[in-house]
């Protein structure tokens, strides 16, 4: 007999169909031989008629052991309805398939552990270009050489970066989860806009948060000028002090980023000390993952703003008010550590994106 994998045998089942509505042995043989196994290693129908036999006495489409009693097979039927879900549907959740087909939780859960099926956090990933690869190795080297000679430095970087908090909430990546018997290491590239939403720019220094400041409408280049005069480089000084001076600067290659006014600005405030786009250091574009806003601090703060879902705008931004003071410093000053190690990531992989492989 042609040794099929567990998937193949979900597949098999699938293909054969229960109750009233069911092929024959044969026609599920041909099926499947059409689907998976043209040309070579075709399965008979009495391969199909072993593989549903085996799972209507136990349950499961694993390998039985050899010695010992078979499992109790409980109800074969709900068994396959739950695998048939996952497959068909990595990404539901066992409380959804439990209400979907009137089976307990623990059953769904316990069909799923003899299936060996285990579920898989969900990393959302930056869409990047065929030139960007080479960009986010060179910074990732130059950054580990300054940080080699002087490891103090990422610690008088003020990382920077926006972000829109949607009124019904946004994805939380904590909560989702791919169910699978092997990691496919999936990733979704998101970029999305929605109303009713909050428009957020906050920056990092060392163990403090800088802000929240929040954008009326969409940001452009005179608005964010206007933003660094008045709000973000004076908050930055009132932090520094006498250090200011030796204080970088950073920010992502965005449109409102770019001014020519933004960067003559930045050019007189940070002699030679700014990151970004034209900036001292250049910051290579579509790379979130480096910035440790998007890796810890945006992530932190929706996970807390949306435990219970804010009535309005004004609720939804005194909560990300209340939630950036409440931040314990030591996971801020965690958070610029792992700046060095996601740089030796990306050196790694080339400059590919590395997050759902970590």
């Amino acid at each position: 007999m042609n040794q099929l994998t567990e998937r193949e045998r979900i597949s098999l089942l699938m293909m054969r169909g229960w109750g009233a509505v069911t092929r024959t042995y044969r026609q599920v043989q041909d099926l499947f031989n059409e689907t998976f196994r043209v040309g070579a290693n075709q399965i008979s129908s009495s391969t199909v008629e072993r593989t549903v036999r085996r799972f209507n006495e136990a349950g499961t489409v694993k390998d039985l052991p050899r010695s010992g009693r078979p499992r109790s097979a409980g109800n074969a039927e709900n068994s396959l309805n739950v695998l048939l879900s996952f497959t068909e549907d990595p990404h539901s959740s066992i409380r959804r398939v439990s209400q979907e087909h009137d089976i307990s939780k623990s059953s769904v859960h316990n069909t799923l552990q003899r299936a060996k099926f285990h579920p898989f956090k969900v990393t959302l990933v930056h869409k990047l270009n065929e030139d960007d690869f080479d960009r986010r190795d060179e910074f990732s080297e130059e950054m580990m050489l300054r940080i080699d000679e002087d490891p103090n430095f990422p610690f008088n970087i003020v990382f920077s970066d926006e972000a829109t908090f949607q009124l019904d909430g946004t994805l939380n990546r904590h909560n989702c989860r791919y169910w699978a018997d092997s990691n496919p290491h999936w990733a979704r590239e998101d970029k999305s806009q929605y109303p009713q939403k909050l428009n957020v720019w906050a920056g990092i220094l060392n163990n403090r948060i800088i802000g929240p400041f929040f954008i009326e409408g969409n940001l452009n280049a005179a608005s964010y000028e206007i933003m660094l005069r008045n709000q973000i480089i004076p908050a930055i000084r009132a932090i520094t002090g006498e250090n200011f001076e030796n204080t970088w600067f950073q920010q992502d290659g965005a449109p409102a980023h770019y001014g020519r006014d933004v960067r003559a600005y930045l050019d007189a405030v940070f002699v030679d000390r700014w990151i970004g786009r034209r900036g001292a250091i250049e910051w290579p574009a579509r790379s979130p993952d480096l910035t440790p806003l998007d890796y810890f601090l945006w992530g932190y703060l929706k996970d807390r703003v949306y435990k219970t879902k804010p009535q309005n705008l004004a609720e939804l931004q005194q909560r990300i008010i209340d939630e950036c003071a409440l931040i314990p410093a030591e996971n801020i000053h965690n958070s610029i550590i792992g700046f060095y190690h996601r740089l030796a990531h990306c050196r790694e992989v080339a400059g590919h994106q590395f997050e759902h492989l970590r």
